[in-house]
């Protein structure tokens, strides 16, 4: 398996050598920069490739920014760390299949609360009936024998 990524690696170099126009240091620092915040180091769990502060890390971004440098475009350069070192170093989920969940669950649950909200201050604004009244429409018969259930209860 490293014999395959160093392969990988020689292959990547080499093409990259020999491939497009160069950019400027300007370009190439913003671009690889992006690009580490677009992914997540492999040897720092839970941090950012920008971010993670390995030996190994220095090594990949210096790796990423020689690539971009020779003109590879940085959307091939994170394909190849994908496939490298899996999708466990994406920073954001895939938005199709099963990363589309990731980005739908918290627009529908924001959605959901939002139709909460509103029901409850539509509630909250009606004016409450006074439970000491009774209503008119009670017959007297009725109010005769509720007033007798409340005298026992005493």
């Amino acid at each position: 398996m490293k014999w395959r990524h160093a392969l990988l690696t020689a292959l990547v170099l080499t093409v990259g050598a020999a491939g497009a126009a160069a950019q400027t240091p300007a370009d190439t620092n913003a671009e690889a920069d992006r690009l580490f915040h677009h992914v997540m180091s492999p040897y720092c769990p839970g941090k950012l490739l920008a971010t993670c502060g390995s030996g190994q890390a220095d090594l990949l971004r210096q790796e990423v920014r020689r690539e971009i440098a020779a003109g590879k475009p940085a959307s091939e350069i994170e394909a190849e760390l994908y496939y490298r070192f899996g999708d466990s170093i994406r920073a954001e989920p895939k938005k199709s299949g099963a990363g589309l969940v990731a980005w739908v669950i918290p627009v529908v649950v924001l959605l959901a609360s939002g139709a909460w909200l509103i029901l409850w201050l539509r509630r909250a604004g009606q004016p409450r009936p006074d439970p000491s009244v009774i209503s008119p429409t009670a017959s007297p018969e009725l109010i005769g024998r509720l007033d007798d259930e409340l005298l026992d209860l005493n």
